[in-house]
């Protein structure tokens, strides 16, 4: 392809756009589109030609598989080449970016020359035709893996056989004292299921220990030891007590048969039984057993994937830190030097990369701090002024491509008493929602109106919060179906206002949406 054809970089974060674009002038490609979504693409799609796409996956707005999946659905674009760049690394993802056309994908992070040697190869061969689901691409284009069944997966929960299929393979152990009683009850049960059998509650208890059986058939009247000694040793060991037990006997009475189920046993048929009955009980408590085992083992599983997130987030904010440190310093010494303007252009990059990076770490464990009510802020008078200026800037830079402006107005004396980076994190995470609600080209009116004891600062931009999530904007995880949000945007912000002994709160109507925050003021 020809190195005038025009190439389309649709991300939403600034400095993987400017990145990809300096590889591309360094192969030659200068004629470069860059948009922050989906829709941004699609709406410039429409009236510039394109020749070649890089696009992520999850942005807000318009994510890049539905970008994906809008061109080959349009005769323009059907057959233009499409790179995912993108973080989403499972199979899943790959299969589906697959399935819609992606003709190669790149997952992040990547080096300069895998990126330029894998674009070089897409435009080079672009296939024609929609690619076989298989093999899965891999970083670095390396083999995927042959995957091999494993004992461990059978039990995992979703990987089992159905449930029908599971219960066929179930034991049943029969518990009599009378072989005649075994071999009915035997003849009855053994086309369904596998039999094991005891002729003396001793036996049962060496039989349940030994082998994995799957529910108990117990008479009551045997010699030596009774069906009611027996069910108390196997509830008594914790590796039988989950076996269900169904009780067989002759011995009808009330008493007899509360006395067994307060024992532990889950059913009582008296005898002679019915064998279609019997076999319609045992296939009901095989089947609550069965679900009760996968809840069990799924809750378990929870509790695990609990502790890990916490032991790798507890790992992640403390120990990426000296990293991003050193990065961050390295940078700002490489700058403090003399440097070719291409050099320093990525000294910056570098050194804006990991302070985004350093304050998400803080954030993040300043917001566990802040739920488990240690976090214990260190308020000092500080300009307010100042700050949202500083925001207002980075916001405007960081959206523009979508030309959005932030205009506030903030009388002369405006010190607030809070915590300053906390209210930076706060601010600008307030101003970036703004800038993604408004419409491209729009104004976001900030207002800061002092009041007694107290500072507002009135957040105004257009459109309005869907009336789904009007009454929990707030709330932790609430989100309106934004592409990659977590729905911890205005749940901080209320929290890090609270933190300070300030308060957040929102309106929205007449095409408007006003946030307002709160803080104390000297």
């Amino acid at each position: 392809m020809h190195k005038s054809a025009a190439i389309l970089i649709v991300d939403d974060y600034l400095l993987i756009r400017t990145a990809v674009r300096q590889v591309l002038t360094e192969l030659g490609f200068s004629n470069v589109f860059q948009a922050e979504n989906g829709k941004t693409a699609q709406d410039l799609m429409r009236k510039q030609t394109i020749d070649i796409v890089i696009g992520d996956w999850g942005m807000p707005v318009m994510s890049g598989l539905d970008l994906l999946h809008w061109m080959r659905h349009d005769a323009r674009y059907a057959k233009t080449p499409f790179m995912m760049l993108t973080a989403e690394a499972n199979p899943a993802s790959v299969r589906s970016a697959l399935r819609a056309g992606v003709n190669a994908y790149m997952i992040k992070p990547f080096t300069v020359h895998s990126f330029a040697s894998k674009f070089m190869a897409m435009i080079g061969t672009v296939q024609e035709s929609e690619p076989a689901p298989e093999p899965v691409p891999r970083p670095d284009s390396a083999p995927p893996p042959v995957l091999k069944p494993t004992p461990v997966q059978a039990d995992v929960i979703g990987l089992q056989a159905p449930l029908a299929e599971r219960l066929k393979r179930c034991t049943v152990l029969i518990v009599d004292d009378v072989p005649t009683n075994i071999e009915v009850l035997a003849g009855a049960l053994k086309d369904e299921y596998a039999i094991k059998v005891a002729i003396s509650g001793r036996k049962a208890l060496e039989i349940a220990a030994a082998f994995p059986i799957d529910i108990i058939l117990l008479d009551i009247m045997m010699p030596v030891m009774d069906g009611f000694e027996t069910c108390r040793h196997l509830k008594a060991d914790p590796k039988t007590a989950h076996i269900p037990i169904i009780f067989l006997s002759a011995k009808d009475a009330v008493d007899d048969i509360v006395g067994g189920l307060r024992l532990g046993a889950v059913d009582y048929v008296s005898k002679p039984a019915d064998p279609t009955i019997l076999k319609a009980r045992i296939a009901t408590h095989l089947a609550l057993a069965t679900a009760m085992g996968d809840l069990k083992r799924q809750n378990e599983l929870l509790i695990e994937n609990a502790h890990l997130r916490e032991d790798v987030e507890r790992m992640t904010r403390h120990d990426l830190k000296s990293p991003i440190a050193v990065t961050l310093h390295a940078s700002q010494a490489l700058l403090a030097g003399d440097l070719l303007d291409a050099h320093r252009e990525h000294a910056h990059m570098i050194e804006m990369a990991a302070n985004h990076a350093l304050d998400m770490i803080n954030r993040t464990l300043d917001i566990h701090k802040m739920e488990k009510g240690e976090y214990q802020p260190a308020l000092q008078p500080f300009d307010m002024k100042a700050l949202l200026s500083r925001v207002a800037q980075q916001t405007e830079l960081a959206f523009t491509d979508r030309r959005i402006a932030i205009r506030f107005a903030a009388p002369g004396d405006t010190v607030c008493l809070g915590e300053s980076l906390l209210c930076y994190s706060m601010f600008s995470n307030a101003f970036k929602n703004a800038a993604e609600a408004a419409a491209p080209g729009g104004t976001i009116k900030v207002d800061v109106a002092p009041g007694p004891g107290s500072l507002h600062v009135v957040i105004d931009n257009e459109g309005e919060v869907p009336l789904t999530m009007r009454g929990r904007f707030f709330d932790k995880y609430a989100t309106a179906g934004k592409q990659g949000g977590m729905g911890l945007g205005t749940y901080s912000i209320r929290l890090m206002a609270e933190v300070q002994g300030g308060d957040a709160t929102m309106e929205t109507g007449d095409g408007h949406t006003r946030l307002t925050i709160t803080l104390p003021c000297v």
